[in-house]
């Protein structure tokens, strides 16, 4: 099937959109999950958290340190999860291919954040809203809304090598086909994230709408892996949140040896479980990886004039 125009994919859509009744009951549920998984009680001065960084980088560990330095819980605000929360979800997940579903479920999604963003300000809930950063437009809306509302902002962002995100992507992949035999989580690798995230950092940064950005490193044994914080706007107001970013990214590298070891690894597993696409995924992002690798090695000669 393909949903190649505005007109088709509306009509299909139709198919699975839900009753007022239907929709009102799933919010609730929803809704009471979320307070629930979250431990959630009203705060005096509320806050929300926008935490960002590309997929498969390892925002969930920095939801959960979040999530710990607010006494009163959050609601979190996961796309991935709301996506699969509508009751159908299974079955237009079997229907269609992962782009079809994406395009489906969009408008739900944004209707279903944003009644619960409206809902938790109600109540003077904590919010916080996990994103990749690569179009973050509707999440700058309702951190606006909830600024105005007389909420503490803050923007909390993963620098993590772009290689290393893609390598646990495949590898979170894996994990998800062994312990449920399918996985829908989206493998693409993202070529897009060195330049978009720090322009959205960017953009975020000058319109002053968080009290405080910080900037966190994936963590270590050490840390029992919780992220490492390198950098706050309010600690260091004069330096750039978005250069520290950059050069922070720039500076985090995964060896040729290494990754070489890693994609070997995956992809026996991939291969194991006769997961084909993936596998061609996977050794396109590994010959990308290894050009790069062997045009930085080329020697670089000056140019001498005649």
């Amino acid at each position: 099937m393909s949903l190649d125009s505005e007109e088709k994919l509306e009509e299909e859509r139709k198919k699975w959109t839900l009753t007022k009744e239907e929709y009102e009951r799933n919010l609730d549920a929803i809704f009471n999950e979320l307070i629930i998984s979250g431990n959630v009680r009203p705060s005096e001065h509320p806050t929300v958290v926008m935490v960002g960084g590309q997929s498969g980088g390892g925002k969930t560990l920095l939801v959960n340190k979040e999530l710990g330095k607010l006494p009163e819980g959050a609601i979190i605000i996961d796309q991935d999860v709301l996506k699969a929360s509508h009751p159908k979800h299974e079955e237009i997940q079997s229907t269609y291919t992962e782009r079809e579903e994406f395009l489906l479920l969009k408008k739900y999604v944004h209707q279903i954040i944003k009644d619960i963003v409206d809902r938790a300000s109600e109540r003077g809930y904590n919010v916080i809203l996990e994103t990749a950063l690569r179009n973050s437009s509707r999440f700058v809306e309702h951190t606006k809304n909830l600024r105005e509302k007389g909420y503490k902002t803050k923007l909390s962002v993963l620098a993590v090598s772009p290689d290393e995100a893609n390598l646990s992507m495949f590898t979170r992949y894996c994990k998800f086909l062994k312990e449920k035999g399918e996985c829908r989580r989206n493998t693409r690798v993202d070529k897009d994230s060195v330049e978009k995230i720090p322009l959205n950092i960017e953009k975020m940064e000058k319109m002053g709408i968080f009290d405080e950005i910080v900037i966190s490193t994936r963590g270590n044994e050490e840390t029992r892996f919780s992220p490492i914080q390198i950098y706050s706007s309010k600690e260091t107001p004069n330096v750039s949140a978005t250069q520290t970013y950059k050069d922070t990214v720039s500076g985090l590298k995964v060896e040729p040896e290494e990754f070489e070891t890693r994609y070997l690894e995956i992809r026996k597993k991939l291969e194991g479980y006769g997961e084909t696409e993936q596998v061609e995924r996977l050794d396109s992002f590994h010959d990308e990886f290894m050009s790069r690798e062997e045009n930085h090695r080329k020697p670089k000669f000056p140019d001498f004039d005649d």
